[in-house]
């Protein structure tokens, strides 16, 4: 499993002109709190974090370097900037690496199904399922083999199969992939197209009442 660190420093100085000055350096202003610690002002290189997060260190165990000390943490939450894009401040989550977590893991589809052989489109409505593990064993992926999927067939968050030590919390009836028949595929894009146009037009009757 691919170790994740990350170098940060202690940040004195806050506030927005602070915080802005920061930026234009190329750091990012960032906060860690958890475990029983007091919160810690942190600043971060942008570009280390953006690597990272394009490596795929979100919710996944990271080693936060801070004056000499190891700090276990998560990358809880980023705030990026509407209109540029650009990282704009981190919130890192300490934990215990003998204290169970609950985060989100990507989905991933594995296996050829017979149904799409023979014509059938897989469709996927769950990307992402919430576990429940050690931070030592998340997982960068939850496997979700289609192998045994005919036309007509879905499999369920319960048919899947968790990684050792990981516990899905996802509600265990909800549909990750389905593989349905050409023609009901094209309806069901049909509806939603019709429904998002519909809204549009309620949307301008209203405006066009006031």
């Amino acid at each position: 499993m691919q170790q994740f660190q990350l170098a940060a420093e202690v940040r004195h100085e806050t506030g927005k002109g602070a915080n802005n000055r920061l930026r234009r350096s190329g750091y990012i202003p960032a906060v860690v709190y958890g475990a029983g610690k007091e919160n810690l002002s942190l600043k971060v290189e942008e570009r280390l974090v953006s690597r990272l997060i394009r490596q795929g260190a979100m919710n996944r165990l990271l080693i936060l370097k801070v004056d000499g000390e190891d700090r276990a943490v998560l990358m809880h939450e980023v705030q990026v900037h509407p209109v540029r894009g650009a990282l704009q401040h981190i919130d890192f989550l300490e934990v215990r690496l003998d204290e169970k977590v609950n985060v989100t893991v990507p989905v991933q589809v594995i296996g050829d199904a017979p149904g799409v052989l023979e014509g059938g489109v897989l469709a996927q409505a769950l990307w992402e399922l919430e576990v429940s593990c050690l931070p030592t064993e998340i997982p960068e992926a939850v496997e979700v083999d289609v192998s045994g999927l005919a036309i007509g067939d879905s499999l369920l968050v319960k048919d899947v199969q968790a990684p050792e030590g990981v516990e899905i919390l996802t509600d265990p009836e909800e549909a990750v992939v389905s593989v349905v028949a050409p023609q009901a595929a094209v309806e069901g894009e049909e509806a939603a197209e019709g429904a998002d146009e519909g809204a549009e037009e309620a949307g301008e009757g209203e405006e066009t009442s006031e």
